[in-house]
């Protein structure tokens, strides 16, 4: 399909050349500076086209960039500079809230489910609730060997992790968080508690800000109840929430 700025700025063109000719043929100078108007439009509609079609190959390209991002081994996304929490060896929220973004878009044209688990951990070791290095890493060893190797997991803060687990419903969700929950009570010196918060797509939102919103909602739900057995409560989001 042709750009209609594309085509206007044809015609223009086309106009201008007609007009051009025309004043060259009868000698009136009104159709020349007609035909300077058609050119003025036609370059302004040429400008305007070659900045759209810029600023489309810079979302290609940034698009491209996260999906070959994507499909890298956990261990391999975890190297790449810039997205990168040092202590666990996770990718970090910036990278978090973009594989959300993309796994939303990806389901959407895929018509399947996409879930978000967030934890919020209370680890056994630390200070002024600031955990040890190694505790973090041992957790996040923990959370990698739990998941697929499709699934993707970041640190997102000093005591929370994110977890994105494609062409999974919000069932699929609570059973992984439990999941990990019983691999983290063999550890009972690395945390104390594993609360939990479920969302997924398109079940609690269309929009990756409304999924990541309502899991957090159902994370800080589960971080102040004290209901829950074993680690902690798992907490699914609530579809009518504001």
């Amino acid at each position: 399909m042709v750009d209609r700025r594309a085509l206007l700025g044809l015609i223009a063109g086309l106009a201008g050349l007609a007009l051009g000719t025309g004043a060259v043929v009868v000698h009136l100078p009104v159709l020349a500076v007609a035909a300077a108007g058609c050119a003025l439009l036609a370059g302004t509609a040429s400008v305007v086209l070659l900045q759209r079609l810029q600023e489309a190959e810079r979302q290609c390209v940034g698009a491209a960039a996260l999906s070959k991002l994507l499909d890298l081994p956990q261990p391999a996304r975890a190297e790449t500079p810039g997205l990168m929490d040092l202590e666990s060896g996770l990718p970090d929220r910036r990278f978090f809230e973009l594989a959300v973004e993309g796994r939303v878009a990806a389901a959407r044209r895929h018509l399947w489910p996409v879930t978000v688990v967030l934890f919020e951990a209370t680890f056994t070791s630390g200070r002024d609730g600031v955990p040890t290095a190694k505790c973090v890493r041992d957790l996040a060893g923990l959370i990698r060997g739990t998941l697929r190797e499709s699934d993707i997991a970041c640190r997102i803060g000093p005591r929370t992790f994110g977890v994105v687990l494609e062409d999974t419903s919000e069932e699929g969700g609570v059973w992984t968080a439990e999941r990990l929950q019983a691999a983290t009570s063999h550890h009972k010196a690395l945390v104390s508690r594993l609360a939990a918060g479920v969302a997924s797509y398109p079940t609690h939102g269309l929009l990756s800000d409304d999924v990541l919103g309502r899991a957090q909602a159902a994370l800080t739900r589960a971080c102040a109840s004290a209901q829950g057995h074993g680690l902690g409560q798992v907490e699914v989001a609530q579809a009518d929430m504001a």
